[in-house]
Formats: structure tokens, C-alpha cells, sequence
């Protein structure tokens, strides 16, 4: 492959990514071919049920591949974009709980990492072992999964725009919340006070060209594509019954009010999902009945507080400070959720 074309090739992917998204929102058409097995005009009426067992997750596959090929390689593209060119021992420095700016910009870069919550863990123990402070870190441990830029491209995607914009927004704010929290108990000082004596090695950043950082892009988006596309099939499979079999009156009853928002924030804590798979779920219960407030919710509470992702950072910063932010993402995730149900209501 010739020398620009490496170069050119990740900016054009993003181009076209990007196209797929705009092109339909100003002429109302999909700008490729997209198969859609339900019928818009229809409702009431599931038209997974007219397929066979075997056909049913193949027919909600393709039907999202034709849909979502565009962002998909948007998203890796760009997240290995960022994970190029975006200095992350820069970020490093910047995180110091002694200042509430580093909180903020903490929040602001984690959506460059696009990682779910279990592969955040050890990149949060590096932020420590470096010299952050416990706050940001947090901070960061909770946005990158909860609203990271592949996340809210597919969010934007399949659920809606409006969905994403609060997404980012009650994420940000709620991340910001929690880690500046944490930072001012007992636990976290003693936390915080545990690590400031360990210092990581750090490595002068290797000075790269243009044309060399983006072929980088690409070997990042090849990465990441490895990372999650196995684990997003899955769930897509999985999901793909859940949409067919699961009764339209379970989700209206128990997924839709206020006590519905309650649930929403409270499931995704049993309930992990890797990156992108709780959009694809999402949009599966909305079409059964789930509401967008109760959606928000679980969207915002899933990735910041799920068992497996508490688990593994209990063994760096103990129990007691996992429980507290747990506690208090589930809290987020509800309050956005009501803020939405209040003020906002549709998708």
C-alpha cells in the first residue's frame, strides 16, 4: 500500500462515515441500500414473528449491518484517530485532585478512550500509579465507558440524537459529580494517599509525522475492531431474541414511568454489556415498550456500575470506595432519567 494512500485512508473512512450519517437526516433517504425487516407504518405488530427460529438473529444481524456499517467504521476509525494523535501521558499530568479543572478535563478526554468498563480498570490503575489523583481518575473511569465517542455515534444512531445529547450531558456531569465526591471521604484520601508514593515510569512520547500517526489510526481501529465487534455480535444475537420472544407487556409495565427509570438505573449493575451492545439493547426494549427516560437510565447507569467492572477495581482502591461511587452512579443514572421523563418525555 503505498505512502498516501495509508495516509489518506483513515480520513476518508471518516468521511464516508460521517456521510451515511448526515446524508439521511437532510434529504430523509438512506444514502446506501438499507434492509429493514420491520414495517414502519405498523406499531402494534412484530414482524420478527414471521420468521423461524434459526432466521431470527441473521434477519436482526443483516438488518443492522445495512444500518450501521457507516458510524461502525466511523467509530473505530475515529477512536483510533484519538488514540493516535490525542498525547496521553498530557492527559496524566493534568489529573490532580487539588484542582476542580482536572475533573473537568478528565470527563472531557475519557470519551477518547473507547473502551468498556472492564477493559477501563487497568488503564485506571495506570492513572493512579502515575500520579492522578483519585477523583479524576474516577472521573475517568466512569465516562469513558458510560459516554465514550463510539458509544454516542451509535447511541445518535440507533436510538436517537436526542437520546445521545443527554447521554454525554448527564454522563459528563454525573462522572464530574461522583469522582469530586469520592476525592473528599475518608476512603478516598486514604486511597489517593496509598498511591501518591508510587511512581510509574514515564517515557518520552515517540515523535511521529502525520502520515505515519494515521496509518497508526488505522492499526488502533483494527485493534479496537478485534477488541469488539466478537463481543457486539454476541449481544446483537442475544438481542435479536430478546426483541422477538420477550412479551411487548413486561417492558410497558415494568420498564416505562417512574418506576421504570427506577429499573433502568438499577439493571445494568447484574446486567453487563460490553461498548455498544446497550445501545443495540436499548433499541431492542424501546420497541417493546421501554421508555426513552428509563432508556437514558440504563444507559447512564450500566457501563458506570456493573458487577464485573466493580469487582476488578476493588482490588485497587478497596470495597468501601467502589461501593460509595456504585452508590452514587445508580443515583445519577436515576435523577437523569427523571430530569428527561419531566422535561424532555420523547425520543
Amino acid at each position: 500500500m503505498t505512502k498516501w494512500l495509508k495516509t489518506v485512508l483513515p480520513w476518508l473512512i471518516i468521511a464516508v462515515g460521517l456521510a451515511t450519517i448526515i446524508y439521511p437526516r437532510i434529504t430523509g433517504t438512506p444514502l446506501f441500500p438499507v434492509f429493514n425487516y420491520d414495517n414502519p407504518a405498523t406499531t402494534d405488530y412484530n414482524e420478527l414473528m414471521d420468521y423461524a427460529f434459526w432466521q431470527v438473529p441473521f434477519v436482526y444481524i443483516f438488518s443492522y449491518i445495512t444500518r450501521a456499517w457507516g458510524p461502525l467504521a466511523l467509530a473505530f476509525v475515529l477512536g483510533g484517530v484519538l488514540s493516535a494523535f490525542v498525547p496521553k501521558e498530557t492527559m496524566k499530568k493534568y489529573l490532580s485532585s487539588n484542582h476542580f479543572y482536572s475533573f473537568v478535563l478528565a470527563g472531557i478526554f475519557a470519551p477518547a478512550l473507547t473502551v468498556c468498563s472492564c477493559a477501563m480498570i487497568p488503564i485506571f490503575g495506570g492513572l493512579l500509579m502515575s500520579g492522578a489523583g483519585i477523583g479524576p481518575a474516577l472521573t475517568f473511569l466512569l465516562m469513558a465507558p458510560a459516554a465514550n465517542i463510539m458509544a454516542l455515534i451509535f447511541t445518535a444512531t440507533i436510538i436517537s440524537p436526542k437520546i445521545m445529547v443527554f447521554r454525554l450531558a448527564f454522563s459528563l456531569v454525573g462522572a464530574i459529580a461522583i469522582g469530586y465526591l469520592i476525592s473528599r471521604t475518608r476512603w478516598g484520601k486514604e486511597q489517593e494517599t496509598k498511591y501518591a508514593g508510587i511512581t510509574a515510569v514515564s517515557v518520552e512520547e515517540v515523535k511521529f509525522n502525520f502520515h505515519e500517526k494515521s496509518w497508526n489510526a488505522m492499526k488502533e481501529a483494527g485493534i479496537l475492531a478485534k477488541l469488539v465487534l466478537p463481543y457486539l455480535g454476541v449481544g446483537i444475537f442475544i438481542i435479536s431474541f430478546i426483541e422477538r420472544y420477550l412479551p411487548t407487556e413486561i417492558v410497558v409495565n415494568y420498564l416505562s414511568g417512574t418506576t421504570g427509570v427506577a429499573l433502568g438505573a438499577v439493571i445494568g449493575v447484574p446486567t453487563y454489556t460490553p461498548t455498544l451492545v446497550e445501545v443495540f439493547l436499548v433499541r431492542g426494549l424501546i420497541a417493546k415498550g421501554m421508555s426513552a427516560a428509563a432508556a437514558l437510565a440504563f444507559l447512564i447507569g450500566a457501563p458506570m456500575a456493573s458487577i464485573p467492572s466493580m469487582l476488578g477495581v476493588s482490588r485497587i482502591i478497596g470495597w468501601k470506595v467502589v461501593i460509595n461511587y456504585a452508590v452514587l452512579a445508580v443515583v445519577a443514572a436515576f435523577i437523569a432519567g427523571l430530569v428527561y421523563q419531566t422535561f424532555i418525555v420523547t425520543l
